[in-house]
């Protein structure tokens, strides 16, 4: 299958993940899409919930402390600390109209929407939405009756595989491939934030010659250094979250980068990608000018008589400053090549000081 994603407009391509970060506020959530755009993502993200599709709360505890409790939202915004937010809360959300006011404005600025739907009802709604890529989270990568469902929708889709064994990417793969949806898997480790040791960017060349394809890299460490390493690997596209200030409440803000240090990871992976360059070896354009000023070439070590054969002992490679001679890479073209001619001691030996036979 082509992927779609190579031809994507940069590469790599830079994903702003919001996620939540929008703390459920579209005023918020405009002023991180205008400084992802700033800092020079290609795109946002986002994650949508529905919590009755999501949860079946008929198992959640019902006071206000458990992950996942109903009665959450009882709980002051600014009495939560980083982890303590639950999943879904409904405080987290946008509404539709927000999404559709969001989608009109990623459009007038110029910069690509995704969104990861967690749950049926958000499949249907983000494709009722038109945007760029679906986008599936890590803890649904092995959830093969959730993937068949996305695949169903002929959406491209962006799937982060943290928590993931390979052979469970490759079986997601097969669901994909089956549908005939384009895809795209993002190396990932799901931990907030991430150690270094923890972040396995040996797996991105791996995961590409397992999948046969392009792969990703979707980070959640605190540095730079994950990302610059994936693109370095051959990642085609980077995930990081960003945030207004790291400091401020909510699940996912400790772990996200402020924009000063995003816009130096955007600039960074570029930078990076840029110096991959070709895989072919040659004599670069730019390299000529050193070339031209320290390349040795051939002369003789002596006097030389007419008949006399080059060796070793009789010749030497020197800087010269001239254009003209017989470059370090012709040696076995030339020694034991008799001269037509007598030569002095420094002479620069021309192809013409040689006899033909």
């Amino acid at each position: 299958m082509v992927n779609v994603f190579s031809k994507l407009k940069s590469k790599p391509y830079i994903i702003a993940e919001i996620g939540i970060n929008h703390n459920g506020y579209l005023s918020l959530a405009k002023k991180l899409i205008i400084q992802s755009k700033k800092a020079g993502a290609d795109a946002v993200k986002f994650q949508k919930r529905d919590a009755e599709d999501l949860v079946n709360y008929n198992h959640i505890p019902k006071t206000s402390n458990g992950y996942l409790s109903k009665n959450e939202n009882d709980i002051k915004k600014q009495k939560m600390k980083f982890g303590s937010w639950v999943y879904p809360d409904n405080r987290l959300e946008l509404s539709e109209k927000d999404y559709f006011e969001i989608k009109r404005f990623t459009k007038k600025i110029g910069i690509d929407l995704i969104v990861t739907p967690w749950d049926e009802k958000s499949v249907q709604f983000v494709k009722k939405l038109g945007v760029k890529f679906f986008k599936i989270a890590s803890i649904d990568a092995n959830n093969y009756h959730f993937c068949e469902y996305v695949a169903k929708q002929k959406i491209p889709t962006i799937i982060s595989t943290g928590m993931c064994t390979y052979n469970e990417i490759l079986k997601t793969q097969k669901i994909f491939k089956k549908f005939k949806t384009k895809h795209i898997f993002l190396h990932c480790t799901s931990a907030y934030p991430s150690e270094e040791r923890d972040k396995n960017l040996n797996c991105i060349p791996k995961l590409r010659k397992l999948l046969k394809d392009d792969v990703g890299f979707s980070g959640h460490g605190v540095g730079l250094s994950g990302a610059v390493g994936a693109t370095a690997l051959g990642a085609k596209i980077i995930e990081k979250h960003v945030t207004l200030n790291k400091n401020m409440h909510g699940p996912d803000h400790a772990a996200s980068l402020e924009f000063s240090t995003f816009k130096k990871l955007v600039d960074l992976c570029r930078k990076v990608n840029l110096s991959l360059g070709t895989s072919e070896k040659k004599f670069l354009n730019s390299e000529k000018i050193l070339h031209n000023i320290l390349i040795r070439k051939f002369v003789t070590r002596k006097p030389l008589k007419k008949d006399q054969k080059l060796n070793a002992s009789n010749i030497k490679t020197a800087i010269t400053y001239k254009q003209n001679g017989i470059l370090p890479k012709d040696y076995y073209n030339i020694i034991n090549k008799k001269i037509n001619k007598n030569l002095k001691k420094g002479h620069i030996i021309l192809k013409s000081d040689l006899k033909n036979k």
